[in-house]
């Protein structure tokens, strides 16, 4: 049942809880819920199974109202984002919000309120959709899917969710827009300010990237930095293998590794144990292809691990206050020096960085939160 007086919002999403092959976009969408809960009545629309899966979660109503945390969770098969669904849940909240533009539920958001079958304000989040190197990815598709919906006007009476200028600059690009942007960066994870007691050796260094295995999140430029480092490297990655083919380039590249970087592929991490996960670890290597936001760099540096990435992130401030560094994406050997710097830290050196890293985040995240602009979306019109 919906609280009296609070502004009700529908998500439309792929995936979410108890989901997590996804990554990004499934804690963007709880993180969201996790710290606006209690001030709005989320209602979230998504698929009743996990990326790839071909079973629906076990524990779930499908085509029913679950409760999970703080949102009620409306579960669909596979194409089961129809007009007709997404027309009547849509007239039961004040603001839809969906994530994305180019999935099937998206479009037909957008169709609808296109005909005026939704009559409520419709954002769209971009979702990190627009950067270069995203955009590239498939770009036939998806440039043939903005030229359609620039010519038929779809995006006309819509308005866009960004996190940033830089995102925002990228929608204008490929889309014709109208100047109805509201910038709200994402939220990050909710993280105990806990003590980290790592132990470290000199010479030593254990490496970590998590993510999804796919182009994007560029695992082989991360191998190509170890293949260059003169330090004793324990490499350990964790993440959902997205793309089978490309996971065997990379296990290919992974088999030219020297002599002194040792290499282990842990698997998948349940959400709520990255943060756990990832203490075990000295430093976060990410040359990223492109973020527009980067839920694991909040959650390495939450775990206080010192972070390198690529320029391809709004995570630029991280070298100002001793939190990492950030090179472009081509310079490998930037990345090798100050691997091979790090690793010849001592624990005591090691300690005094993992402190700057912690408190860099843990300051990050309340200027995330005390000025969201996510207020500044749901908060759009009058609740009837």
């Amino acid at each position: 049942m919906m609280t009296k007086n609070k502004r009700n919002v529908l998500i439309i999403t792929g995936r979410y809880l108890p989901g997590y092959k996804d990554g990004g976009p499934v804690r963007s969408i709880k993180n969201l819920v996790d710290y606006l809960g209690d001030q709005y009545n989320f209602k979230i629309l998504t698929c009743d199974r996990d990326h790839g899966d071909t079973e629906a979660y076990s524990n779930v109503k499908v085509h029913d109202w679950n409760q999970v945390g703080g949102a009620q969770v409306y579960y669909v098969p596979p194409k089961g984002f129809t007009f007709r669904i997404i027309k009547k849940l849509a007239s039961q909240v004040d603001l839809v919000y969906v994530c994305g533009c180019f999935s099937d539920y998206a479009i037909n958001t957008l169709l609808l309120k296109r005909i005026g079958l939704i009559k409520k304000p419709v954002f769209v989040a971009a979702m990190g959709l627009f950067s270069p190197m995203e955009f590239r990815l498939k770009y036939k598709k998806k440039k043939l899917f903005t030229t359609l919906f620039n010519l038929t006007g779809i995006f006309k009476n819509i308005h866009w969710s960004a996190t940033s200028e830089m995102e925002v600059n990228e929608i204008s690009q490929q889309v014709r827009t109208y100047g109805n942007f509201i910038i709200a960066e994402d939220l990050p994870r909710r993280v105990e300010d806990t003590p980290i007691n790592k132990r470290k050796e000199e010479g030593d260094l254990k490496v970590v990237w998590i993510s999804r295995i796919a182009p994007k999140k560029n695992l082989i430029g991360a191998i190509q930095v170890l293949k260059r480092v003169r330090s004793n490297i324990e490499f350990t990655i964790y993440g959902p293998i997205h793309e089978p083919n490309y996971w065997e380039e990379c296990q290919a590249e992974l088999q030219l590794l020297p002599p002194n970087v040792s290499w282990t592929y842990a698997g998948n991490v349940e959400s709520e144990q990255v943060v756990e996960t990832l203490r075990e670890h000295h430093l976060f290597l990410f040359p990223t292809l492109g973020e527009n936001y980067g839920h694991v760099i909040q959650e390495a540096l939450s775990a206080g691990c010192y972070t390198l990435l690529s320029d391809q992130t709004p995570w630029q401030d991280l070298n100002k206050y001793g939190a990492g560094k950030v090179f472009r994406v081509d310079d490998i050997q930037r990345f090798v020096n100050e691997i091979d710097g790090y690793a010849q830290l001592n624990h005591e050196e090691f300690s005094s960085k993992t402190k700057d890293v912690i408190a860099y985040v843990m300051n990050n995240n309340k200027l995330k939160v005390s000025g969201t602009g996510y207020h500044h979306i749901f908060g759009r019109g009058v609740v009837q």
